[in-house]
């Protein structure tokens, strides 16, 4: 019997997700659970797991790596986890973890620098750096001098304020003149287009007088 209670509950968590985190969570996924569709239930619930078992034999090879018994190289490797009747995505999922637990750190090396094919675990990011927050697309507008010059699409935790300073890893600092909205749409298919509000936040460059009153004071000299 299916638990529609838990199966919304666990909608709500990933709609939170998607929210929060972009387009991670599959929009088709959060509606089939929301709505209970059977089919997106049971596939939820038919997701592979790693065994206990899997986990160990897969440890138990990084360990081999790591004291020489076993070549890290693709083919040797592709063949032990054949042996051994263990998928390669679930092996890579026992080698994240090993990442995120700090254990077995020179198999993990060996395998990143020996064209195993598993050298893209060395470049697993961990959930912490995935995770961003809720984020606003802005529009940035250079209006120096009366241009009105588009200059990049960036997203930012919050919409800056009129007067606010703004620092660019290369180039002088720029003040935020004005915040204006334009209408526009999200979504590609038609007749299923969302209408948005893009915030575009109008720059004007300091001058010298006002980047060195905004800056920091030069070392040696009081303020």
């Amino acid at each position: 019997m299916i638990d529609l209670q838990n199966t919304r509950l666990l909608a709500e968590v990933l709609r939170l997700q998607r929210w929060a985190g972009g387009d991670a969570v599959p929009a088709d996924r959060v509606f089939g659970l929301m709505n209970g569709f059977e089919s997106v239930i049971n596939e939820e619930n038919e997701s592979p797991g790693v065994t206990e078992e899997q986990q160990e034999e897969v440890e138990n090879m990084l360990e081999e790596i790591e004291s020489g018994e076993q070549p890290a190289d693709g083919m040797a490797i592709k063949e032990r986890l054949h042996r051994d009747g263990i998928d390669e995505l679930k092996a890579i999922l026992v080698m994240k973890m090993c990442m995120l637990q700090s254990r077995f750190p020179d198999a993990l090396k060996k395998l990143a620098s020996s064209g195993s094919g598993f050298e893209h675990v060395s470049r697993f990011r961990t959930p912490e750096a995935n995770w961003f927050g809720a984020l606003h697309h802005l529009e940035l507008i250079d209006t120096t001098d009366g241009a009105y010059r588009e200059m990049h699409a960036v997203f930012s935790p919050c919409i800056p304020r009129a007067g606010e300073i703004i620092e660019p890893e290369r180039g002088s600092r720029m003040r935020v003149a004005n915040v204006t909205y334009v209408i526009g749409s999200q979504g590609e298919s038609p007749g299923i287009t969302q209408p948005i509000l893009i915030p575009h936040v109008h720059l004007e460059a300091l001058g010298n007088d006002e980047d060195n009153e905004s800056g920091d004071t030069p070392s040696g000299e009081d303020k």
